[in-house]
């Protein structure tokens, strides 16, 4: 039983690899079934010594703990119920945390996860080039919402996008794999997919982590950071230049930057022309300050931003600010801010035990990063991948010796 209990997990572990940029149903189905297996494995003192053992999953569960103390204070939790759902996403941690994973199942789980995403990619290149119709067309399982470019939303496709490419640079880069040109048309052809959607956290991510490698390489190899600097920049440029998408995201950025941020002009600092990321932050912030020790309760921030914030926007009871950082401390104040952070901070410190460490700390940064941008901790498929991810990046062993650590 308990041999093919495993059997099943690393089946499900490997095939999630596949479906996580390709479809949120069968993820959702996968997770399921990796829970199930971890909880008819038992075994669970073996599992609470482990939890015991690693901070960051500590982190998780008094995260989870502070919400739960969250609904002690203040009256409006409207939104409880549908926190503790996404939270619960985190939990998906720890289970992958206080698994037994084979090599194998962390090699070819991450080889189906480089192979979705390419083959998204090339499909959501084909799309924007006409040569074939949204999938909605061919697929009904497909939503018609135009915000989706190939299987996902463009923003949650151009994060993955930019994770993979990370592997792939990796692969060429360290020479892990004799398949250096194929790599690198890859790597390409998914930078190029990148580029030419509307995604502009999985952009800016994208310049962020490969300018830390050019910054990384600069004295070891030098060459390859110039090269790293350069191929950026054009991408930015050509980008800017051949892409009415991506120059219209980068000119309404600006100007809100300018406009709303730098000069903070006030003009329409209540109506619906104000960014209502602006208006999230400039007044997320002001609420915070009043009770930055526990913030207004689990649940609170669409109830409250609905309620008092007349700025000529719509908010919904399940509206969040666009950012994990302000959405944690107005709910539940600086002290679960600090947990939040702690978790991250932990598993960081963990990465950095193991060798190729900067490579593997660059997941968590990465996330961090996209997390000021909107709520991804929040988001199931985006929860699911880091979960998954870091899962490969902290059990993963090259050849390598841990003496030859970078």
């Amino acid at each position: 039983m308990k041999s093919t209990l495993e059997k099943l997990y690393s089946i499900f572990f490997v095939l999630l690899g596949l479906s996580i940029p390709l479809s949120i149903a069968v993820t959702n189905i996968l997770i399921g079934l990796i829970a199930i297996c971890w909880l008819l494995e038992g075994q669970f003192k073996i599992k609470a010594n482990k939890i015991r053992h690693n901070k960051w999953m500590l982190s998780i569960i008094l995260l989870y703990v502070m919400y739960c103390f969250g609904m002690l204070w203040g009256d409006n939790h409207q939104n409880a119920l549908w926190i503790f759902k996404k939270l619960s996403l985190l939990l998906i941690l720890i289970v992958f945390g206080t698994s037994k994973l084979k090599q194998s199942a962390l090699k070819l789980g991450t080889l189906l996860f480089l192979f979705s995403t390419l083959f998204s990619a090339i499909v959501a290149i084909l799309i924007n080039y006409q040569v074939i119709l949204p999938l909605h067309n061919y697929l009904s399982v497909i939503s018609e919402n135009r915000s989706i470019s190939a299987f996902t939303t463009y923003n949650y496709h151009t994060i993955l996008l930019t994770f993979s490419s990370l592997i792939f640079f990796f692969l060429v880069a360290e020479k892990k794999s004799k398949y250096t040109l194929g790599l690198i048309l890859c790597y390409l052809i998914i930078t190029y997919s990148i580029f030419s959607e509307g995604g502009r956290a999985g952009q800016l991510i994208f310049s962020l982590l490969f300018g830390l490698y050019s910054i990384y390489y600069f004295k070891k190899r030098r060459l390859l950071s110039i090269g790293l600097i350069v191929f950026v920049s054009l991408c930015n440029y050509c980008a800017y230049n051949e892409s009415n998408t991506f120059k219209t995201r980068v000119d309404e950025a600006s100007k809100i930057i300018q406009t709303e941020i730098i000069t903070n002009d006030t003009t329409n600092a209540y109506s619906p022309n104000q960014n209502i990321r602006t208006v999230f932050l400039r007044e997320g912030i002001n609420y915070i300050m009043k009770k930055p020790m526990f913030g207004y309760g689990t649940g609170s921030f669409g109830t409250i931003f609905n309620r008092e914030i007349h700025s000529g926007h719509e908010y919904y009871v399940n509206t969040t600010p666009h950012n994990s950082y302000v959405f944690t401390w107005f709910e539940i104040g600086i002290f679960g801010l600090f947990i939040l952070l702690s978790m991250f901070y932990f598993q960081i410190k963990t990465l950095s035990r193991l060798n190729y460490r900067f490579d593997r700390r660059l997941l968590p940064i990465g996330f961090m990063t996209i997390m000021l941008f909107d709520s991804y901790l929040f988001i199931f498929i985006m929860s699911v991948f880091y979960s998954y991810f870091f899962t490969i990046y902290n059990n993963y062993s090259f050849e390598n010796s841990e003496k030859n650590s970078r």
